[in-house]
């Protein structure tokens, strides 16, 4: 992609559902790419035909970054080109990085991948929502008058669920943006897990550089310095669903039952209808704790893929931790609308 021609590759991106503010801050972004490369295009008689973009992250096993590896996103093939012109995409990128992971996927992936991947998990990732309010409801109804009628109601929307009222911020520390307290959460509890490892410039650029979301940092105040925290987001565009991440020391699930609470309670007050998050199904212990605090898993489950790069000796283990720092999963609120699987 360092290659092409940006104009162009905007261009394309914006005629496949990538607006252009959305694509300058994904693939144009200096600061997070690093000279890293971003994107495989197939341009044929001087336009661009075909892409498939790549989000580069560390995974880490024992505490250090044990390879350079990329999340794949945006796959498309302009319809009028020859088939197999996807196959040979995703082929380029395996020269580009140690290895190239996928996390649900659009209907290209979700084709293709299989046909390519060292690994398939078809339910790897466990979508989690707890409704906060009546109008979480609403999307499920059949489609007709009823449906439309109740999501007009404003009123009928933002009626409490009752299980959240005594939910209490007391002890958690609750700030605008990514706060400077937390860089001690990033990276100072070496894994031996192999897992995706994601610092302050990472989360710095999903969840505040980007211009879809506004983000919330969540820490216990008597930690000094902080070990585990919470991220919360929703779209600028519509503050109703809320999106869920912890970070740090994730296995202490004492802390993390302290956040989630308080987390709650915020939510619940800036009127969020639905608060949703993401784990791996190997994270029995999280998931029985959200559950126990109203957490629903829902039936929907995404697949996970790994293809080997570069490093044909990449391990094919799945992640141990899954969430939706994961690939673009990040401002895709339009995957969270219950109608799609609850």
């Amino acid at each position: 992609m360092s290659e092409a021609d940006p104009v162009a590759v905007k261009r394309y991106l914006s005629g496949h559902e990538v607006e252009p503010e959305i694509a300058e801050w994904k693939y144009f972004d200096s600061n997070f790419n690093r000279d890293r490369e971003r994107g495989v295009v197939w341009v044929r008689e001087g336009r661009v035909a075909g892409f498939l973009g790549l989000i580069p992250f560390c995974v880490e096993r024992g505490g250090a970054c044990a390879a350079q590896c990329a999340w794949s996103c945006d796959w498309s093939v302009d319809p009028l080109e020859a088939g197999g012109m996807g196959l040979t995409l995703a082929k380029r990128a395996r020269d580009l990085y140690d290895g190239i992971f996928n996390l649900g996927g659009n209907e290209n992936t979700r084709r293709i991948f299989p046909r390519l991947a060292d690994r398939t998990v078809p339910d790897a990732a466990v979508n989690l929502v707890l409704p906060l309010r009546l109008g979480s409801t609403f999307p499920l109804l059949p489609p007709g008058l009823l449906k439309r009628a109740l999501s007009r109601q404003r009123i009928l929307q933002q009626i409490p669920v009752h299980w959240v009222r005594d939910r209490s911020r007391t002890g958690v520390s609750i700030e605008p943006g990514l706060s400077p307290r937390l860089i001690s959460v990033f990276g100072t509890e070496a894994s031996r897990d192999w897992q995706p490892f994601y610092d302050r410039g990472y989360v710095d650029w999903q969840l505040v550089r980007c211009p879809a979301v506004k983000c919330w940092s969540c820490w216990i105040s008597s930690d000094s310095p902080p070990r585990t925290a919470a991220f919360i987001w929703t779209s600028r565009s519509f503050s109703g669903y809320w999106r869920l991440f912890f970070c740090g020391a994730t296995t202490d699930l004492e802390r993390i039952e302290v956040l989630t609470g308080a987390v709650v309670s915020f939510v619940h007050d800036q009127k969020g209808i639905a608060l949703f998050t993401m784990a791996s199904h190997l994270e029995i212990g999280l998931m029985d704790l959200l559950a126990r605090q109203g957490f629903l898993r829902r039936r929907a489950k995404l697949p996970f893929y790994v293809m080997r790069g570069r490093n044909r000796e990449l391990p094919v283990d799945e992640f141990t931790s899954l969430n939706f720092l994961d690939s673009d999963l990040a401002y895709r609120f339009e995957s969270d609308f219950l109608s799609k699987g609850q």
